[in-house]
């Protein structure tokens, strides 16, 4: 009704209250691209993605007219294009009509064992499902606009626990002393944000998809680019690792931080144990875990009809699981975590990890930073 209307609005307005005082108290930074002179400002960028947005929209909508027949299409046609890089050639119905990117989605798949069953997917209905140069175009574009413009504001609110674990260690390690890792960074964004705020920390972005970690790698050379004309800043270049988020090519105990965006609802649940057992083993004692994704089920009551609508709408395999019937809490002590803080921001909400340090007295089992 009427009531759960204004106060969906008024979460919405919290959100941006939220992110506006922690850029007043210092703990993250002005949002950088919010300045004029960044591309998105510009007329041209703008009409470019929002045409990529318009037509990926009319794509989602016939393949959710499709029903099941749209939901593993992808599968169909990364085969198909698999065949065509081991041929050495490349199909199509209209040579004038063909993506400027057919060729990149044909050579840059690489061996289709590499992607597990679970993640051949059209999540969202949308083309390719992880796997294109164009999926990955229009991906920030229409995802900001499924969360009315809030998307950024709620996942800057990682950032808090990122900004807490750098307070506690400054004079005793320099910030190019400190490694983060982001799984499933997707297109970059937020990785950007990161860097905006600690310009001189280790970090590595790591994603399955090699056209979001394409995308990842553009996004952020061009934040370096525009950080180094506007403020003079230099950017310490990230690291880009393709790889599944249940297998990290890391070392035990590498990364003091792991941050990681809107995954565990896209996974299944053997799976989501196993990330969380992963990113337990690459986690030096000490470190943090942040993880932000969906609500769910209970954190915000009168909200649940929105997650429970919001599976068949965007076609979301795993996300009944994650809202319904997964623990997140439950699941990260399991593996060894100890719980920090549990944050709920509008839509997602904000989980923060310690690996424990039993050479460290201040992090005991029953310790905890704050729940909001």
């Amino acid at each position: 009704g009427k009531g759960r209307v204004l106060r969906l609005l008024a979460s919405v307005s919290e959100i941006y209250r939220r992110d506006i005082h922690n850029i007043k108290c210092g703990i993250y930074r002005y949002p950088y691209d919010a300045s004029l002179r960044h591309r998105q400002f510009n007329p041209v960028y703008v009409r470019d993605q929002f045409r990529a947005a318009f037509e990926e929209s009319l794509s989602i909508g016939k393949r959710r007219a499709r029903g099941d027949n749209g939901r593993r299409e992808v599968k169909r046609r990364i085969v198909l294009r698999q065949l065509e890089a081991d041929a050495g050639v490349v199909l199509v119905e209209d040579m004038f009509e063909a993506r400027d990117n057919i060729f990149n989605d044909r050579y840059l798949l690489g061996n289709l064992t590499q992607y597990p069953d679970y993640y051949l997917q059209n999540f969202h209905w949308q083309t390719d499902g992880w796997l294109s140069t164009g999926s990955a175009a229009a991906y920030e574009y229409t995802t900001e606009a499924l969360f009315e413009g809030t998307q950024d504001a709620m996942q800057r609110q990682g950032l808090v626990s990122i900004s807490e674990f750098m307070a506690l260690n400054a004079g005793i390690r320099s910030e190019d002393e400190i490694s983060l890792l982001e799984v499933a960074c997707g297109t970059g964004r937020l990785h950007t944000f990161i860097k905006d705020n600690w310009p001189q920390m280790r970090t590595v972005a790591s994603d399955l998809s090699p056209f979001y970690l394409q995308s990842a790698r553009e996004n952020c050379e061009y934040f370096a680019e525009y950080t180094q004309r506007v403020t003079g800043r230099t950017i310490s270049v990230p690291e880009y690792v393709q790889a599944a988020a249940e297998d990290l090519p890391f070392d035990d105990g590498e990364f003091d931080i792991v941050t990681c965006t809107y995954l565990f609802h896209e996974i299944p649940f053997p799976v989501r144990k196993q990330v969380a057992r992963e990113m337990f083993r690459v986690m030096a004692p000490g470190g943090v875990c942040v993880i932000t994704d969906s609500f769910q089920r209970g954190d915000v009551p009168e909200r649940d009809h929105i997650g429970k609508r919001f599976p068949a709408n965007f076609h979301e395999p795993f996300y009944a699981s994650y809202f319904e019937n997964t623990d997140m809490v439950k699941l990260f002590q399991e593996e060894g975590f100890v719980m920090r803080r549990h944050q709920v921001a509008h839509l997602s909400k904000v989980l923060t990890f310690e690996k424990p340090d039993p050479n460290n007295p201040r992090i005991a089992p029953y310790a905890l930073w704050a729940i909001v």
